[in-house]
C-alpha cells in the first residue's frame, strides 16, 4: 500500500493585529472595565449637587432680611445664628454629596483611562494614576488641568477611531469641555470678589458679620455665584453623560 503524503500545515488563521470580535470584551492588551453603572451613579450625584446648590441659593436669598436686621442690631448674633442654621445644613449636605461624587468620579475616570490603554490610545497624556491626582487636586489649577484631561478622554473615547490608531489625538473635542472651563473660571472670579465657598454662595468659614454683610451688600454676587455653580453642574452632567455613552460605544459595552 502506498503511503500517503502528510497533510499540508493549516493556514494562518490568526486575526490581524488590533482585531476585536464584535460585541466582545476581549482585546489586545487586556480586558475592558465596565463604566455603565458608575456613569448612572455619577449623573445621579451631580443632579443631587445641582438641587442642593439651588436650595442653597434660595436659602441665602431668604436670609437677606435677617442679615439686614443683624447689621442694624435689630436682632443679636444668637438670633441670626438660629436663622442661618438651615443654610449650614445645606452646606453639610453639599459636602456629603461632593465627597460621594468625588469617589465615584475617581473610579470612573480611572477605569476609562485603563480602557484607553486596551484601545491602544497611546501615548497617554494622563495615565490612570494621574486621573486620581487631577480629580483631587485639579481645583488648585482652577480646573485648567482638568480641562486638558477631559479633552484627552473625549478624544480617546472616539468610537469611530480604530484600535491602535496613532492619529486618535487629532479627533475633535466637544464644546462642553471648554464651556465647563469657562464657567469654572467665571465662578472663581466671582468667588474672589465675594469670598465664597467652592459650592457657590457666601463663605461658610467667616464670622456672622461677614456672612450678613455679604448677604446684605453683595447679593448680586451671591446670586451670580449660585447661578454659575448650578450652570457648571448642569454642563458637567451633560459632559459625563455624553462621554460615558461615547466611551461605552467604543468599548462595545452593552
Amino acid at each position: 500500500m502506498t503511503d500517503l503524503p502528510p497533510p499540508p500545515p493549516p493556514s494562518n488563521m490568526a486575526p490581524p493585529p488590533g482585531y476585536v470580535a464584535y460585541g466582545g470584551y476581549g482585546a489586545v492588551g487586556g480586558n475592558f472595565q465596565k463604566i455603565g453603572g458608575l456613569t448612572k451613579w455619577l449623573v445621579g450625584l451631580m443632579v443631587a449637587t445641582m438641587a442642593s446648590q439651588l436650595i442653597s441659593l434660595l436659602v441665602q436669598l431668604s436670609l437677606r432680611n435677617s442679615a439686614d436686621d443683624f447689621l442694624n442690631s435689630s436682632i443679636n448674633s444668637s438670633d441670626f445664628s438660629d436663622d442661618i442654621a438651615t443654610y449650614g445644613l445645606v452646606l453639610l449636605l453639599l459636602s456629603a454629596v461632593a465627597i460621594a461624587q468625588l469617589v465615584v468620579l475617581i473610579i470612573w475616570t480611572f477605569r476609562m483611562a485603563k480602557n484607553h490603554l486596551v484601545l491602544g490610545r497611546v501615548p497617554q497624556s494622563f495615565s490612570a494614576g494621574w486621573t486620581i491626582a487631577i480629580n483631587i487636586l485639579g481645583g488648585c489649577t482652577l480646573g485648567i488641568i482638568n480641562y486638558f484631561m477631559w479633552r484627552d478622554m473625549w478624544k480617546a473615547s472616539d468610537p469611530e477611531t480604530a484600535q491602535n490608531d496613532p492619529t486618535w489625538k487629532q479627533r475633535a473635542v466637544s464644546p462642553l469641555v471648554a464651556i465647563q472651563l469657562a464657567i469654572t473660571l467665571a465662578g472663581v472670579g466671582t468667588g474672589i470678589a465675594l469670598g465664597v465657598t467652592s459650592f457657590g454662595g457666601v463663605g461658610g468659614s467667616g464670622s456672622d458679620a461677614d456672612l450678613a454683610s455679604n448677604l446684605s451688600d453683595k447679593l448680586g454676587f451671591v446670586v451670580l455665584s449660585g447661578v454659575l455653580s448650578v450652570a457648571g453642574a448642569a454642563v458637567f452632567v451633560m459632559l459625563v453623560r455624553q462621554l460615558g455613552a461615547r466611551h461605552m460605544k467604543a468599548t462595545r459595552e452593552a
